[in-house]
């Protein structure tokens, strides 16, 4: 039969949904652990992730906002491993629109176009922030530049691509 109301379920590829079904679909509040570590936690719509959610990488990073058709996707707070946090708009896993990014005590007002920066300046400042490398989903960016880099300047990998 159908999977309906509470349960959990072992999928074939090494995942786990504990939370809510509704006609065969994880529907409602649950928590999906990947094979690789990774975890959801919040609300899916009809199997996709959808509304407000918790995404832990296991290698630390994550994701805390709004999620639509399976992506980051409205207002949301990503913190970085290095503890740096990115809190604003997000459009399809990118962040797109204003926000802030938050690193120790210093804080800038970020524009982003589609995972690009288009503007950085310290909070209430007008100068340019001083250039300073800014790992972003896979690219290396700051105030000047946004070109794509292979890998992370330190060597470790820290891509972080949502999966579905």
């Amino acid at each position: 039969g159908k999977k309906e109301g509470k349960g959990s379920y072992k999928y074939a590829g090494g995942g786990e949904y504990i939370g809510m079904f509704f006609d065969d679909k994880r529907h409602g509040h649950g928590m999906y652990k990947y094979p690789d570590g990774d975890v959801y936690e919040g609300e899916f719509r009809f199997g996709r992730r959808e509304g407000r959610g918790t995404y832990s990488y296991f290698k630390g990073e994550k994701y805390d906002g709004e999620w639509y058709a399976d992506k980051m996707h409205g207002r949301g707070k990503y913190t970085y491993v290095t503890g740096k946090v990115f809190d604003g708009v997000w459009r399809d896993d990118r962040p797109h629109g204003q926000g802030k990014l938050i690193d120790g005590d210093r804080r800038f007002d970020m524009v982003y176009d589609n995972g690009v920066v288009t503007m950085q300046k310290p909070e209430g400042g007008t100068e340019k922030a001083k250039e300073e490398p800014l790992f972003s989903l896979g690219w290396w960016q700051n105030a000047f530049t946004c070109q794509p880099v292979t890998g992370c300047m330190d060597g470790r990998d820290t891509s972080n691509q949502a999966k579905s």
